[in-house]
């Protein structure tokens, strides 16, 4: 039998040992986290490393991370979790590392944080002002803006170069500065160029941009300063590698520059505005000898100019050209630089196809510019060229040489020790044999039709215009000249050719039923284009192909999309 006493005693044991399970899971659960700072002292522009840390692995270390933003800038947030294993005993170490960056100097408060179940400590930093440079020396960063010319004038629509130099004499970091944003005025980057330099004793490393400005209205034009930003690592003592110092940030700026865009001046005559530092006229003829009537020749009137791009160069006004055609080729052009100055390049390609024969006079032409180097108008002259033009060329007959009397001369090959009684009998019989043979020629075109017949009668009903064309498309195929040939080709598309081609020698090759005419097209397509002639490629197919079907076409009298429409219904 047991006592009350005895009873009593067992149940404020068991309460004993409930209360003490009881507050070594409270204990449990209230995992400790702790904060600290890798550095209590820093200078402005450095940044420091708040790392919060907690034993347990299961403890979240999130938490409301805005009572920071009053004095420091969150620049990164990282976690990482450490584990080990001692006498068959696992630990974990789980740390929340934050790089701040404090937003003024003085001494900061780092508040405390809230996480589940645990407050940290508040911690104070101290941060001092950046060092300031000692009389006579020079500071690590700094940017040198100029511009060419440095005084002017400057005027709308013409290049002024802008440089840029940026000066740095220790490691800089994540760097960057910002391109010139000028407003009502367009600009390009030209180069960019490392090289060292010297100032003052000091040495640096420099990296210069050079920039091409365009200004597109006149009067008063403000660049902004330009801003470079980075981090500036300064090592000290032994110390090479420091993973946890970022560097110091610091902030350069440009000054401002103001400019005044002159307007045209009043006096400039020219037809178009075209400002430049120099301009050249210069000329290519090509297929100007032995002219003839009805036979094209080219002329490429090439423009080069300094300080302009190439899509701000016209085209030189051409006078009328009697007893002359004319049919312009679409102008190409090209920008280049030199690194500091923009290079504009177009090229104006005409074929002039002579009517008459005698004395072809390509004309003289002039283009107006502004000179901005020295400040007045100039005159660019491409000097007229005399092209000799020979009359159309007629095929004679092939027939032996008669005398006077109808007879062949004495000396005629063959001829000799002949009596003419003997002449005559056999001129006769040479006569009586050739016209049995053209009899014979007549019956046989009557009863087949040649495509080269077709291509003449075609030929005969076709417009003068689109007959020069076929004409000058023969020749250049013939002498081999792939670009000429690609330009009249292209001409008698855009003029003659089937709408479901839009022009196009590659959607001619897709649309047309001729195998013959498809593979040329497609090897010529192929070829490439190549203005000084067709070395390495031969005209002869793609012309026996493309008169063939040309034949065909007025053979079935095609009026489908494929035959050509009425062929002044697209004249120019």
């Amino acid at each position: 039998m047991v006592s009350e006493s005895g009873i009593t005693l067992r149940m404020v044991a068991g309460l004993m040992v409930g209360l003490c399970c009881l507050l070594g899971v409270q204990a449990a659960s209230a995992a400790e986290i702790t904060a600290r700072l890798d550095r209590s002292t820093i200078v402005a522009g450095e940044t420091v490393t708040l790392v919060i840390q907690t034993n347990d692995a299961e403890q979240s270390l999130e938490a409301d991370l805005r009572v920071l933003e009053a004095d420091f800038e969150l620049l990164d947030r990282r976690s990482e979790t450490q584990m080990s294993i001692v006498n068959g005993r696992q630990t974990s170490v789980v740390r929340l590392l934050l790089t701040l960056e404090p937003r003024r100097t003085g001494t900061l408060r780092v508040p405390s944080l809230s996480f589940p179940g645990a407050v940290t400590d508040a911690l104070t930093l101290t941060v001092q002002p950046a060092p300031e440079l000692a009389p006579g020396e020079m500071p690590p960063v700094f940017i040198e803006v100029s511009l060419d010319p440095a005084e002017g004038p400057y005027y709308v629509h013409a290049q002024f170069s802008l440089t840029v130099k940026i000066f740095y004499q220790q490691n800089l970091t994540e760097a960057s500065i910002n391109p010139p944003t000028p407003e009502q005025a367009s600009v390009r980057l030209l180069d960019e160029v490392p090289y060292p330099a010297e100032r003052n004793g000091t040495r640096y490393r420099v990296l210069q941009r050079s920039y091409a400005v365009f200004p597109e209205r006149s009067g008063t034009l403000v660049i902004p300063p330009l801003r470079l930003t980075g981090r500036l690592i300064e090592r000290s003592g032994s110390r090479l590698w420091q993973p946890n110092v970022r560097g110091r940030r610091i902030t350069e700026e440009s000054e401002p520059l103001t400019i005044e865009i002159e307007p045209k001046p009043a006096g400039y005559q020219g037809t178009y505005w075209l400002p430049a530092r120099q301009v050249t006229l210069s000329q290519q003829v090509s297929d100007a000898d032995a002219l003839r009537v009805g036979e094209p020749v080219t002329r490429t009137v090439i423009i080069d100019a300094l300080g302009l791009e190439e899509n701000m160069l016209e085209e030189p006004p051409w006078p009328d050209l009697p007893d002359a055609r004319m049919y312009p080729d679409q102008p190409q052009g090209i920008s280049r630089d030199d690194g500091q100055w923009v290079r504009g390049h177009k090229e104006f390609r005409y074929a002039i196809v002579p009517e008459e024969p005698g004395t072809l006079v390509l004309p003289e032409l002039r283009l107006d510019w502004w000179d901005t180097v020295n400040n007045q108008a100039r005159t660019a002259v491409l000097p007229e060229l005399e092209v000799a033009v020979a009359p159309l060329q007629l095929v004679p007959e092939t027939r032996p040489d008669l005398t006077a009397d109808g007879v062949a001369p004495a000396n005629a090959p063959g001829q000799e020790g002949r009596t003419p009684a003997a002449q005559t009998a056999f001129w006769k019989m040479l006569s009586l044999v050739l016209g049995l043979l053209w009899l014979g020629t007549l019956w046989w075109s009557l009863t087949r039709r040649h495509p080269a017949r077709v291509n003449s009668e075609r030929a005969a009903t076709l417009p003068a215009e689109e007959a020069d064309l076929m004409k000058a498309l023969r020749l250049s195929c013939r002498r081999h000249e792939a670009g000429e040939t690609r330009r009249l080709l292209r001409q008698w598309l855009k003029m003659f050719g089937p709408p479901a081609a839009h022009g196009s020698i590659s959607e001619l090759a897709e649309v047309v039923e001729e195998p013959a005419l498809r593979d040329a097209l497609l090897a010529f397509e192929a070829h490439g284009y190549r203005p000084a002639g067709g070395e390495g490629w031969s005209g002869t197919a793609l012309w026996e192909a493309f008169s063939s079907w040309q034949g065909r076409q007025a053979k079935n009298g095609s009026e489908d999309a494929l035959a050509a429409p009425d062929l002044y219904a697209r004249a120019r």
